[in-house]
């Protein structure tokens, strides 16, 4: 009984932490589109998914906010590591 039981809890524990992280990839997805696509589409950066490293893309991201997107430093932060773990083609960003 008690194997069945902690059988459960780390299924739905795997379940709910695999959902998290979905929602946390959907949500920083379209904060990537809503704050990098009013000045080029989502295409130019679809373009370069999985060609830059973290680094590259942290410097793109500072860069774009010294240009004036309107990103605060913990959204940069969550735009760059979004950017370097998208995959090309990403469903929540290229469509």
């Amino acid at each position: 009984m008690l194997k069945k039981l902690m059988f459960i809890v780390v299924g739905l524990y795997s379940l709910l932490m695999l959902a998290s992280l979905v929602y946390a990839q959907a949500s920083a997805a379209k904060l990537t589109a809503e704050r990098c696509s009013p000045c080029h589409g989502t295409e130019r950066i679809c373009d370069r998914l999985g060609k830059r490293t973290a680094d590259v893309w942290q410097q793109t991201v500072k860069r774009m906010v010294s240009n004036g997107a309107k990103l605060t430093q913990e959204e940069a932060s969550t735009v760059s590591e979004y950017l370097t773990i998208a995959k090309p083609g990403s469903k929540h960003l290229c469509k």
